[in-house]
């Protein structure tokens, strides 16, 4: 249909939640056509409220028969990715509850969908819209908090009756160890912390104290869960839908090198406050709706957006956020507009928290998460690569640790510790088999470890390997580098690679490379600064390179 025409929209879920987006509809240029629920009983009053022309119990018969031009996804959080690819088949926009799915292979399904589809996928974070989240998204943008570096979120909201009513949710909200709903948390923190994303997560719980009318205890406590991101941020998330407690659903904290805030907690007296250096230079709160309101900092802090809202944004939900998200729905598949959440935006605030339940299951363990980007065109992508350079042969790096590590070469004695370390960087799948696997390709004393000397532990390995490949015919390989978290920031990884190659380079070898991932963002930033250089190898390289350094906030060499 012409772009000047009104939308046809079709939500699934129209009873329940997916209600919700009739609200702006008129000002979004919208039609809701067609409505969708197995809830017979409450369909027709729906298709009246809404003013659906269709109303459908069946979801596949609506995609098969009406005239639709996108969809709105309003259903249980497991049926999301499900119902969300089948539209992008049929290719039709989509609006997404949260979260985008609910694990990492629908993850992958739903990406592979949207890459190939004619039609945009977006989700629907209301959370990033409300006045407060907005507005410190502009003060950021506009560089008063200086450089960001730290965050929380927490979504407290005890929902144990609401569990007995819709079922699905006691088990998917709280039937899950780990962060099962963190992107309402996550999602405005990362619009704050523009162009960068979650690169590792760990996550832990307290024990349990409740139990379902049935007696069955809960799952899930009140899970937190630290996030590090490509450019070192740390963000910390908790959720708590169990715990008996008044709500106070929105909690934010932001912490820059010239500004702070903190929100309010939902209290009787509680406000949000803000410090900034530009506005304030003594170091002290103010509070962050009456700085608002004077003239002047709202005509050059507040946005356009929440200046004058219309009423109708006034009063829908969570915080106008309802409204605003449907306008930025339809602008962006008008192409007005960019989507503020696309696929891949969604993907960085649903995978951390897929693998904050992967992480608890492992004692807490560090784990990485993965980049969706990586999955776009629905083939595996070569592994980056890097060679050292040969004005650099004759230079070997030397390793630099600190007083209390220590470097040395592996023994067979360290056969326990070192598969211990390995889990603990997240290298899964490593055993004593994959080692003695491993070792023949070792260049004797060419397996380097790191010992923390208080303790005795391995924190740091890393291995200078023969594997002569077809791009690389009598190439050694630096490999397998990997550090224990708790020991991060002391250089460790610079120091065993370092080794590595100072050892590749005694040995002879003029062509030494390394292969890694795109989102291996803190081991790509150790590999460039030691001297590393790209090996563009295949088509697209140079642009998946681009977007390394653009991540890591570094200006491309020439």
């Amino acid at each position: 249909m012409s772009v000047l025409d009104k939308l046809n929209i079709g939500i699934v879920g129209a009873a329940g939640r997916g209600g919700a987006y009739g609200v702006g509809r008129e000002a979004a240029g919208v039609r809701i056509h067609a409505v969708c629920d197995i809830q017979v009983d409450q369909l027709e009053e729906c298709r009246q409220r809404l003013g659906a022309a269709e109303k459908y119990t069946d979801y596949a018969e609506m995609l098969e028969k009406s005239e639709l031009d996108a969809v709105v996804v309003g259903t249980p959080m497991p049926l999301h990715a499900t119902q969300a690819i089948m539209a992008l088949e049929h290719n039709l926009h989509v609006l997404s509850e949260v979260p985008a799915a609910v694990s990492v292979e629908q993850c992958q399904a739903l990406v592979q969908a949207a890459t190939k589809s004619k039609a945009m996928y977006m989700m629907a974070e209301n959370y990033i819209y409300t006045k407060p989240n907005v507005l410190i998204g502009e003060l950021v943008r506009q560089g008063l908090f200086g450089t960001v570096y730290y965050a929380e979120g927490e979504y407290l909201h005890e929902l144990k009756g609401l569990n007995e009513i819709t079922r699905w949710r006691r088990q998917w909200q709280t039937g899950i160890p780990g962060v099962t709903y963190g992107t309402h948390s996550l999602g405005p923190i990362l619009q704050w912390m523009a162009g960068d994303r979650v690169v590792r997560v760990c996550c832990a719980d307290s024990a349990v104290h409740y139990q379902d009318p049935r007696g069955d205890y809960y799952a899930q406590q009140t899970p937190v869960m630290l996030c590090k991101t490509a450019r070192d941020a740390l963000i910390k998330i908790r959720v708590d839908m169990v715990s008996d407690r008044p709500h106070a659903q929105m909690n934010y904290q932001l912490q820059g090198t010239d500004g702070v805030y903190e929100s309010h907690r939902d209290g009787p007296v509680e406000r949000g406050k803000i410090w900034l250096r530009e506005l304030s230079q003594e170091i002290k709160w103010h509070d962050l709706e009456s700085l608002m309101n004077i003239d002047a900092l709202a005509e050059r802090y507040v946005p356009e957006l929440w200046r004058n809202p219309p009423e109708e944004a006034a009063r829908a939900g969570h915080g106008g956020g309802d409204y605003f998200e449907m306008l930025d729905f339809v602008r962006a598949i008008r192409g007005e507009a960019p989507s503020p959440l696309g696929i891949h935006e969604a993907m960085d605030i649903t995978l951390p928290g897929l693998i904050s339940q992967q992480s608890i299951q492992q004692d807490g363990a560090w784990l990485p998460v993965p980049d969706s980007r990586a999955w776009a065109d629905g083939l595996p992508q070569p592994q980056l690569q890097m060679i050292w350079p040969e004005r650099l042969l004759d230079s070997p790096p030397v390793p630099q640790l600190p007083e209390r590590y220590l470097l040395r070469c592996y023994t067979d004695a360290d056969e326990a510790g070192y598969l211990e370390l390995m889990a603990k960087a997240g290298l899964h799948g490593w055993d004593y088999q994959r080692l003695a696997q491993v070792l023949p390709t070792i260049l004797p004393d060419g397996l380097f470890v790191v010992v923390y000397r208080p303790t005795g532990k391995l924190v740091a390995t890393a291995m200078a390997q023969h594997t002569p490949t077809e791009l690389h015919p009598h190439g050694g390989q630096l490999g397998w580098v990997a550090g224990d978290p708790e020991h991060s920031g002391q250089g460790l990884g610079m120091a065993v690679c370092a080794a590595v190659v100072a050892r590749l380079i005694r040995a002879g070898y003029r062509r030494i490379y390394l292969c890694t991932d795109d989102f291996r963002l803190p081991a790509l930033k150790t590999y460039l600064k030691l001297g590393f250089e790209p090996f563009l190898f295949t088509e697209g390289m140079a642009q998946r390179w681009d977007q390394v350094y653009e991540k890591l906030g570094w200006a491309r060499p020439a």
